[in-house]
């Protein structure tokens, strides 16, 4: 319950978060977002349609798509963040916090991004095409950043159409701003390997074990000064389950050892949340 009611609160707080930056930093200056939120401001363009209305519209067959790929939890949060953004762009008024171009368009996919990011590290998304790019970074174990930034490609070219090379460029910083924004936030697909030299093994071992349902490996150790018989434990996780690992190893051995690095390739058989 306690964790539910997190991720509805920070899911609420992004959600707001993003609203704005659409309506003061984006859609002002036709600067296009990524994805369904890019497709909606060129649709907005030619119709006046609120922008918030066509992203809910468009996301309905992409709600499916996740509920039978990424399970009912996720759905649920993703289609309240959706529901909560298209009824906060419909309040906040659409007008440009600078006159900057380039300014509001780095800041507003900075801010984009960051919003994404955080919504899917709390088990939703922002829908659209976040939820093929989590689809997608499950599968093939690749960061949703670079994932959504490729998948933007088209809203390039729509740019490029619509609102000319320009403005395209200013489309191009925003994209890239938020795909690397989420990577920030979101770093499930970022593996670390966590070695522990301790003497109280059989302890630690069973606890990472269920902390993450991670595999551990262990083998023989002793300490030349010492000569006290040791086990070193090795384990993969990911980046955002690194906090609290840690804290985990400080609560049952205060005096393990502990190198941390960062996994350059995992192979093999690696449990992705």
């Amino acid at each position: 319950m306690k964790r539910t009611a997190v991720q509805v609160l920070i899911i609420s707080i992004s959600t707001m978060i993003l609203a704005y930056s659409m309506n003061s930093f984006l859609i002002p200056h036709k600067v296009l977002t990524g994805g369904v939120g890019g497709f909606a401001i060129v649709i907005n363009h030619f119709t006046h349609i609120n922008t918030g209305w066509i992203i809910l519209v468009i996301n309905i067959p992409l709600f499916i798509l996740g509920y039978f790929f990424l399970g009912r939890r996720f759905m649920i949060l993703t289609i309240y963040s959706v529901i909560l953004q298209s009824v906060l762009m419909r309040i906040i008024p659409v007008h440009p916090f600078s006159h900057d171009i380039l300014t509001s368009c780095i800041f507003g996919g900075v801010l984009n991004g960051l919003c994404v990011g955080a919504n899917i590290r709390f088990g939703g998304s922002s829908g659209g095409t976040d939820i093929i790019s989590v689809i997608l970074s499950k599968k093939k174990d690749l960061s949703v950043g670079y994932l959504s930034t490729w998948m933007n490609l088209a809203v390039v070219l729509t740019s490029a159409l619509v609102f000319g090379t320009a403005r395209t460029l200013y489309t191009l910083f925003a994209i890239f701003a938020s795909g690397r924004a989420v990577d920030v936030v979101h770093t499930s697909h970022t593996k670390i390997t966590v070695t522990i030299i301790t003497e109280k093994w059989k302890e630690l071992s069973e606890t990472l074990i269920h902390l993450h349902s991670r595999g551990v490996t262990m083998t023989d150790a002793e300490g030349v000064y010492s000569h006290k018989q040791k086990k070193v434990l090795t384990t993969i996780i990911t980046k955002y389950e690194l906090s609290e690992t840690k804290e985990a190893i400080r609560l049952q051995d205060p005096t393990a050892f502990v190198y941390i690095t960062r996994a350059i390739e995992v192979m093999g058989k690696f449990r992705k949340d």
